[in-house]
């Protein structure tokens, strides 16, 4: 499944100070979307970033393993290890 968090701020316009410019201010709240289906709607910021730092933390795909082996030996060592680990 794909994850790629988004957290987006709300705003909201305020009256300009001259007529040339929208004006916007943060609500202090704020929504997080990812494409594996969450979104949680406009909570308030600190929420969402926890919700963000927590949906983040629990779907990290693990890293992946790079080993640069200079010698044969390192080789089949790390061959042994990932025989170790994969396992039933």
């Amino acid at each position: 499944m794909l994850h790629r968090l988004i957290i987006v701020a709300e705003l909201q316009q305020t009256e300009p100070d001259d007529e040339q410019w929208d004006q916007y201010e943060s609500t202090g709240r704020a929504c997080v979307v990812c494409p594996c289906g969450l979104n949680t709607g406009f909570t308030d910021k600190t929420d969402a970033a926890q919700q963000y730092r927590d949906h983040a933390r629990a779907n990290q795909p693990p890293a992946p393993v790079q080993i640069h082996p200079e010698t044969g030996e390192a080789r089949d060592v790390l061959h042994d290890m990932l025989a170790e680990i994969t396992r039933d």
